[in-house]
């Protein structure tokens, strides 16, 4: 058992160093290395007479993340549009597509009435500038204030809370997705994979 944790520990090591680039990599490892020596430590710690225990602790914890493998849909068709308008704007984010998402956002912006004045607000921060760097920022905002929307409007399926530790220099920014791939829009092809699922959103 020892073995298999450590296995894993340092898989996960190789897998945070080559996700987010070298400028964050000593950091990393040191934090890594770490984990690694504490997962060590509380196995030789573990009670010989109940050598099960850290599997079930293991199992328990991974039920927090529930994932619903039906297709994704919402209550209405509202909803929906609210879902496939933001996914458009992430889409064109990821290809660093300025033009595009001041487009997108805009056809966002416009299906919200004043019963959702806060998220009509934050879409058009993101449709009034052609600024990457300012839509990426709005966009961050945006998907904080949506995940309640969602939440409330999924009817099947899952949408995968997605989090880049080095976005909006190192502040750190949420997306959501539709898929458990990371496709990072606020780096695009600079760094497309770095970022992690840190919950879902599930009926």
């Amino acid at each position: 058992m020892k073995n298999t944790i450590k296995l894993v520990g340092i898989a996960a090591i190789a897998l945070s160093i080559t996700s987010c680039g070298n400028d964050k990599k000593n950091e990393t490892e040191n934090d890594s290395l770490e984990s690694v020596i504490s997962v060590e430590n509380e196995v030789a710690n573990e009670p010989m007479g109940n050598p099960g225990q850290k599997e079930l602790e293991t199992s328990n914890r991974s039920t927090e993340m529930r994932i619903d493998k039906a297709a994704l849909s919402f209550k209405n068709s509202a909803s929906k549009g609210v879902w496939d308008a933001y996914n458009s704007v992430r889409v064109a984010l990821i290809a660093s597509d300025a033009e595009k998402t001041k487009q997108q956002a805009a056809n966002l912006a416009i299906i919200f009435d004043e019963s959702n004045a806060k998220l009509k607000s934050a879409a058009e921060a993101i449709a009034i500038t052609e600024d990457l760097d300012a839509q990426r920022k709005a966009f961050s905002q945006f998907s904080n204030a949506v995940q309640a929307y969602f939440r409330k409007n999924i009817n099947a399926g899952t949408l995968y809370k997605q989090h880049c530790p080095m976005a909006l220099n190192g502040k750190g920014a949420d997306w959501l997705s539709n898929e458990s791939t990371i496709e990072n829009p606020y780096y695009g092809d600079k760094m497309m994979n770095c970022g992690s699922v840190t919950a879902t959103i599930t009926k």
